[in-house]
């Protein structure tokens, strides 16, 4: 069997998850990131680019909260850099987009969204060793759509996400955790809030979520637009939060140097804590391509 085509996904049932390694294409990955929100690939950077891009993190500042790592691929801030004479970086902006396509990211996030999709951004980044998680259970720009819902919770703004590790990742070790199916629920929620059907309230943390779902009126809303086993499923796969004992680790994604997790950023996850190595990541970033 090839390692470069193994993809181990989650595959959820009413009972239990299940991982499962299987030899597959790249269509696959879209078909399990549309169905449960996340897929992770092995094996996918080969040893070359795994090099380059780790010596690129180490030249410039890529802590986590610091610009440098971060390209954001549109011609204001192309002018920006070459102002500042920073063509050092823009030379890695141009490795990381071609790298994209080597690796055939756009197509995938195409057929995610049923729409031609761009890459709006690439990051890069390094976690350092922490007894707190990355970060905990959330949605992406739940508090941000207060001010500004047109752009935050409009459901047609979600990104694709493409999280690849230069170092290995596990649980209690800077690996993702993503609640399957949260992304169903969530776009089902964002649809609600943008339609003015439901009255938006933050709803960051895995918790707010789940009580904002289970309002009586929001929920009416939620189970006419979407299939009542793929909101059953989520109840039950996040359920856990409620408990007294919170910190969940069945969805945790270990993942080895050179691999890769892709999830819709619209579903529930988090960063788990670094308690053993530093996280070394490099990110891209997909949305819809608005001039289509």
């Amino acid at each position: 069997m090839n390692n470069d085509i193994v993809i181990t996904y989650i595959k959820f049932d009413i009972i239990k998850k299940l991982f499962m390694n299987y030899q597959t294409n790249l269509s696959e990955i879209s078909k399990q990131v549309k169905n449960f929100g996340v897929i992770k690939k092995e094996n996918w950077l080969d040893q070359e680019d795994i090099k380059k891009t780790k010596l690129i993190i180490e030249k410039i500042n890529c802590d986590k909260g610091n610009n440098d790592g971060i390209f954001y691929l549109n011609l204001k801030f192309k002018i920006i850099e070459l102002l500042k004479l920073k063509f050092e970086k823009i030379s890695y902006e141009k490795y990381f987009v071609n790298l994209s396509k080597k690796l055939g990211l756009k197509k995938i996030a195409d057929q995610i969204f049923d729409f031609p999709s761009k890459l709006h951004r690439v990051d890069c980044y390094s976690n350092p060793i922490s007894n707190a998680p990355v970060l905990d259970w959330h949605v992406d720009n739940a508090y941000s759509g207060q001010k500004v819902v047109d752009k935050f919770l409009n459901p047609e703004n979600s990104a694709i996400k493409f999280f690849f590790y230069l170092s290995d990742v596990y649980t209690d070790n800077g690996c993702l955790s993503y609640i399957p199916k949260s992304h169903l629920v969530a776009f089902a929620l964002r649809k609600g809030i943008y339609e003015k059907a439901i009255r938006y309230t933050p709803y960051w943390s895995l918790s707010d979520f789940r009580k904002t779902i289970l309002i009586k009126e929001n929920l009416n809303y939620i189970k006419s637009h979407l299939k009542k086993e793929d909101l059953d499923d989520f109840l039950s796969y996040s359920e856990f939060i409620e408990k007294e004992n919170s910190n969940n680790k069945k969805y945790d994604l270990a993942v080895k140097c050179g691999g890769a997790v892709v999830f819709d950023e619209g579903g529930v996850h988090r960063g788990s804590k670094l308690l053993k190595t530093n996280r070394l990541a490099l990110r891209f970033f997909f949305t819809r391509d608005k001039k289509f």
